[in-house]
């Protein structure tokens, strides 16, 4: 990283690495063509049209994304295919009507309720996704329950506007393994959870129902994608520390990190005191030898980050303030005045909190909508 660049940085600031989010995409693309699915990755992690444009110049052409709201950004951005992953917001009807009127739009429901309602008030040709729960308990009908999704999908199939396209699922549980073996196995079963479904409905009479899979941990450590039709993985783009330590990713490709200048220096504790808090890295922790952290130091001093420190860690945030307990020999190399360069628990919450990314060789500026400066470029 140029000292250059350095010098531009005056608060907590969002590094980014373009070419590893290149070889993160790469590396997720060969995946995909082998098991010949469909790749709709899912961009509520870096929020950025211009990371966005990276996935299309590879030949990307469906995304997913977590909001209305993003949707209608990345549609500004010349995205025609998106599938918006939450549950439908009733009290967006309008706006989703609107996309749908613009682009290529699915949405998901998971209750009877939210099917009628949408087969109510869609005024335009609309996706729908049954979203299933598989283990991770958040949203969707259980996948055992085979008669509630059978008929949430009758219902959606019968409304002459909307076009039922599959059962979803996200199998956030593999974020709450021990070990990457243990994500796989859950990541297995929640494809086997799917298949089930499906073909309860085959059997049932309900054909063409695609199958949708989404999640990091899952996408990256399973092998074999038999029987699923697309998927929908986003943070793998950048990684993070959560991923680190699941397994699922080596330091070296983890693609962003927040660089925070050292305000003070304690000796005797061996901590160095950032501008750099809870309102830049989130309060997501990890455990580390029985302790929580919100972060580790990301290589050296003057260096691209890459190299992992987990003797050096983000001890402590509050609003502003963050504590970095330091090893000896890293302690030294660090002043008052210099940045520090800390790996975040979570990327996707990281890139929500400061909203716009600097490239670590360019020093390109890149814009997110949270900051709407890159608009549809």
């Amino acid at each position: 990283m140029e000292t250059a660049l350095l010098d531009q940085v005056r608060r907590p600031a969002l590094l980014v690495d373009l070419q590893k989010v290149c070889a993160n995409i790469t590396a997720m693309r060969a995946k995909v063509e082998h098991n010949q699915v469909l790749f709709r990755p899912h961009f509520k992690t870096h929020q950025s049209a211009r990371i966005g444009k990276i996935y299309w110049e590879m030949g990307v052409r469906a995304i997913t994304v977590s909001s209305v709201q993003m949707a209608e950004y990345f549609a500004a951005a010349g995205w025609k295919d998106i599938l918006i992953a939450f549950p439908l917001n009733w009290r967006e009807m309008d706006a989703v009507n609107a996309l749908a009127e613009k682009i290529n739009l699915a949405v998901l429901v998971d209750c009877m309720e939210s099917a009628q309602f949408l087969a109510l008030h869609a005024r335009e040709e609309i996706g729908v996704w049954v979203k299933i729960d598989t283990g991770l308990r958040r949203a969707g009908i259980w996948w055992e329950d085979s008669r509630s999704i059978e008929e949430v999908a009758k219902k959606i199939i019968a409304s002459p506007r909307l076009t039922l396209k599959g059962i979803l699922t996200h199998a956030g549980q593999t974020y709450h393994a021990e070990c990457a073996k243990t994500a796989k196995e859950m990541a297995f079963a929640s494809k086997q959870a799917m298949l089930s479904a499906k073909e309860y409905l085959r059997k049932r009479g309900l054909t063409n129902i695609q199958v949708s899979i989404g999640d990091t941990p899952g996408c990256r450590l399973l092998d074999d994608f038999a029987g699923v039709d697309e998927i929908r993985p986003g943070n793998f783009v950048f990684y993070d520390l959560e991923q680190w330590q699941l397994g699922v990713c080596q330091p070296q490709e983890i693609a962003v990190a927040l660089a925070c200048p050292i305000v003070s220096r304690n000796r005797d504790r061996r901590e160095l005191i950032i501008y750099g808090g809870a309102i830049h890295f989130s309060k997501e922790t990890l455990s580390v030898r029985g302790q929580p952290i919100f972060g580790m130091v990301a290589g050296k001093r003057n260096e691209p980050f890459g190299v992992l420190h987990p003797d050096c860690v983000l001890r402590s945030t509050t609003q502003e303030h963050g504590v970095l307990a330091m090893s000896e020999e890293p302690f030294a190399q660090y002043q008052i005045g210099d940045l520090i360069q800390v790996f975040p628990v979570h990327s996707c919450l990281a890139v929500q909190a400061l909203g716009e990314y600097i490239e670590i060789r360019s020093g390109e500026h890149i814009a997110t909508m949270v900051t709407k400066k890159d608009g549809c470029t």
